[in-house]
């Protein structure tokens, strides 16, 4: 269930009831239960922030020149300029900051960018930090506890800017409330290790849990965003309204369809990097929440008890509220005789809204793109019933057919932790890893073996949960991994399956990818031994090292006969077993492999028909 929750989260934090709070541009980096004013050293992180997730290959130097530089024409702006209404302005004068310093601009490829203006600049800018890559910052490395302590000591603001500028040049797509959250978490760490006395093992200790998150959170930060710019305010406000319903299923409809409404226009706000509003509208969401608990839920009421930073991790693990009474079990005939073809398009998105709503407080148990795709079929069901005879009994047959999108999901996640009890992590992967190589034989070993090991971590997490929130747990996790391998498609195309299951519909890109089965249009390289080159170092491998190595002759295998079967997999991946049983007891390896590696070779070539 954590993914499910860290998605809603993300969510929470792009909504904004704008008709009943407005507070100030300057109210946003409170740590108490009411805001207070937004300090310089608070300005100066949400700035470091922002320039750093442009530009994450710039110097600490360099991003500091730039925030103070945009810090002496922020204090010049008097209150009005600073006010709600004028924070799209400070997005502007931020990107105009970047294009300003030539010397940076020019230093990190921006100058195309900077060559345009408005809106087209900052698309520009979003494009260019979605292409660049981590892989040449290299990872955080927890500082030495001495120096640190001595620093934070000395001081206090300026340690944690830097930190705050470290994490964020490697987290590039996580938003800028998570990252001051996380950053103060680390304060408390630093203070308390300091005092320690293992503070060597207590900043390993604490740190730990603070770094995963920060990953985590990153990716799903991406994963949002990337779904609501490639599939759009319609499809983005669905996944929220589906998520706020299940969540306050005592809340009435206008309620969740306002905050999912001003939502997503806040949300974009985050998305596209306007870290003020971003903070500001995160505020304003928890505050809304918090101030309505008697409407909303009756879950929260501890949350809302501590600090305005705390309170939306806390709001996002409480538990989904209690359904009203009296609320019935199922949505026979939900529309009745209405001629849904007559409708206006708004008409139809107002009505197929409210079974959205109405289906999700029933079913909390189901995830956001199982509850889309029985939606999607309910709008199909809706044109082709109200254009018959008999509209009710057209409906009624629909209905059934729509159970199957529910009873699909919960085979499939009865088989998968069905294969997990009986195969294992390692091994469930491993028939993961031929699916896939199927599916995506273009994709290089590390990237197989790397989306393939989180999927089967997903089933060793989700299949220990009980089995009525199984369902929820992995569909949720896959559409995470799914994601990422679409914005590896996009990044460089894989194949036109792949691009097909991205890009066609949100709530269908799972069964998408289940119902592919082989990239048919593959042609397989020329056979050669250089793809088993069979060598001593294979015994020197042990555990995980080992693993891989196993995994990538499956890998080759599969690239190399994309048809193969599951009995010709086993004999080849058996008498590979038995090679290195021979060959790594003895004590000539090397001769050994020399030997009877080319006749393994000779044999699985046979066994292929290359």
């Amino acid at each position: 269930m954590k993914w499910e929750a860290s998605i809603f989260l993300l969510l929470l934090l792009g909504f904004a009831e704008s008709k009943l709070l407005h507070t100030s541009a300057l109210e946003i980096g409170s740590t108490s239960n009411s805001p207070q004013s937004l300090t310089e050293t608070n300005l100066s992180d949400i700035a470091t922030i922002f320039f750093v997730q442009f530009i994450p290959e710039a110097t600490y130097e360099e991003v500091d020149k730039l925030v103070k530089d945009f810090l002496a024409d922020f204090e010049k702006l008097g209150a009005k300029e600073k006010s709600k209404e004028h924070l799209e302005k400070q997005l502007s004068a931020l990107l105009e900051e970047i294009c300003h310093d030539k010397d940076i601009s020019d230093k990190h490829g921006l100058a195309d960018c900077c060559s345009v203006v408005g809106s087209n600049r900052l698309e520009c800018l979003l494009a260019h930090k979605r292409r660049a890559t981590a892989a040449s910052i290299p990872e955080f490395q927890v500082p030495e506890p001495v120096q640190s302590c001595k620093a934070h000591q000395e001081n206090p603001a300026t340690f944690m800017n830097r930190y705050i500028y470290e994490i964020t040049r490697r987290h590039r797509f996580l938003y800028a409330p998570t990252i001051l959250s996380l950053a103060a978490r680390y304060d408390k760490i630093i203070f308390t290790c300091c005092q320690a006395e293992n503070a060597v093992e207590c900043f390993h200790k604490q740190a730990a849990p603070v770094t995963k998150d920060l990953r985590e959170k990153n990716l799903i930060s991406q994963h949002v965003c990337d779904v609501l710019r490639k599939f759009g305010e319609r499809s983005f406000k669905a996944i929220i309204l589906t998520k706020m319903s299940q969540k306050f299923p005592k809340a009435n409809f206008t309620v969740i369809r306002d905050l999912v409404l001003d939502g997503a226009h806040a949300h974009i706000e985050c998305c596209k990097g306007n870290v003020l509003e971003c903070l500001q509208d995160r505020n304003e969401i928890i505050s809304y929440i918090c101030s309505q608990q008697d409407v909303l839920s009756s879950k929260i009421q501890e949350c809302c008890s501590l600090p305005l930073r705390d309170q939306g991790d806390c709001i996002v693990n409480a538990e989904n509220d209690d359904q009203p009474e009296g609320l019935s079990p199922d949505l026979r005939r939900f529309l009745g005789e209405r001629k849904f073809n007559l409708y206006s398009s708004e008409e139809k998105d107002l009505f197929l809204a409210r079974f959205v709503y109405e289906f999700s407080r029933r079913h909390q148990d189901l995830a956001v793109p199982v509850i889309l795709r029985v939606a999607k079929g309910y709008q199909e069901a809706l044109e082709k019933c109200s254009k018959t005879e008999n509209p009710l009994e057209c409906q009624d047959k629909e209905e059934e057919e729509l159970e199957r999108h529910v009873q699909d999901s919960q085979a499939l996640a009865k088989r998968s932790c069905g294969l997990f009890q009986k195969l294992g992590e390692y091994h469930l992967q491993n028939v993961f890893l031929v699916a896939y190589t199927k599916k995506a034989p273009q994709l290089t070993p590390q990237e197989l073996i790397f989306y393939t090991k989180k999927m089967a971590a997903t089933a060793s997490l989700c299949c220990q949960l009980s089995e009525d929130k199984q369902l929820a747990c992995g569909e949720g996790a896959a559409d995470l991994i799914i994601g990422q391998l679409c914005a590896r498609h996009e990044v460089q195309p894989i194949n036109d399956g792949v691009g097909h299951c991205c890009d066609s519909s949100y709530a269908n890109r799972r069964p998408c990818f289940s119902n592919f089965v082989r990239d048919e249009k593959y042609v397989p390289p020329p056979f050669s031994d250089d793809q088993f080159n069979f060598r001593q170092d294979l015994c020197h491998a042990q555990g995980e090292e080992l693993q891989k190595k196993k995994q990538k002759f499956l890998i080759n295998l599969v690239k190399q006969k994309p048809h193969i079967t599951e009995e010709q997999i086993k004999t080849v991946t058996t008498d590979f077993t038995v090679l290195l049983e021979k060959c790594c007891k003895g004590k000539q390896q090397d001769i050994c492999f020399a030997e009877e590696g080319p006749k393994l070779i000779a044999k699985t070539q046979e066994a292929l028909g290359a």
